[in-house]
């Protein structure tokens, strides 16, 4: 009987858990924070990604690498601004203005026709042996920067129409004056076509300078680089 209740009362001493709580006791032991679980698994994934955007785009930050040395293309891009960066933000600056300008007169070229005057000069260079993609390549143009200059060209065309005109005296004069210095064995037609296209290329430079100088006179411009 002593012993009985002496078991009894170690019994009552101590806390046996149900097996409802060794339940709720191993589920809350095993669980896992799922948050940082995905976290650790993500990590790798963002590794990879990142690896593969710096290796594929790596010439965005990178122009070479000399005996594992890397050039930046900053590095480039100082180093141009440096020797020619005055000269690129004035023309910059001047194709900027010829553009505000024609949007001001409403002046516009169409893919049209620049895509005409693009083929003529092709065939010139053709007839004189020449090509014009490698013409361009030697000046580090494309043919986007071709295409965007003469529609540049044409703009002012159209903008200085009255002043780059040249009329049949002025031709005749012209050849009057330097009949030494003419080609022989031309038409006179040819000749006279041939006048006529220098005199307006000759009033076409005199008279765009005189309009960029103009329009820059006319406008605001903040400079925040000094070259």
């Amino acid at each position: 009987m002593a012993d009985r209740k002496a078991s009894g009362k170690r019994a009552k001493g101590i806390r046996i858990p149900q097996e409802e709580n060794l339940g709720s006791l191993s589920v809350i032991g095993s669980a896992k924070p799922k948050g940082l679980t995905k976290s650790k698994l993500l990590i790798p994934f963002i590794i990879i990604f990142l690896g593969a955007v710096l290796f594929f785009a790596k010439g965005l930050f990178i122009a070479a690498l000399v005996n594992g040395q890397p050039i930046s293309r900053i590095a480039i891009i100082q180093e141009l601004e440096k020797r020619n960066g005055k000269n690129a933000l004035s023309a910059l600056v001047n194709e900027t203005l010829i553009f505000q300008e024609a949007s001001k007169k409403n002046i516009e070229i169409s893919q049209k026709a620049i895509e005409d005057s693009a083929k003529q000069i092709e065939e010139n260079f053709k007839k004189q042996g020449q090509n014009l993609d490698a013409a361009l390549l030697a000046q580090g143009l494309t043919r986007k920067d071709f295409e965007n200059q003469l529609k540049l060209r044409k703009i002012v065309e159209k903008l200085l129409a009255k002043d780059i005109k040249v009329s049949d005296k002025e031709v005749s004069d012209y050849i009057e004056k330097n009949k030494a210095t003419l080609p022989e064995g031309m038409k006179e037609d040819e000749i006279k076509k041939g006048v006529r296209q220098q005199l307006e290329q000759q009033k076409f430079s005199i008279k765009s300078q005189e309009l960029v100088t103009k329009l820059e006179k006319n406008a605001k411009i903040n400079y925040f680089v000094n070259y």
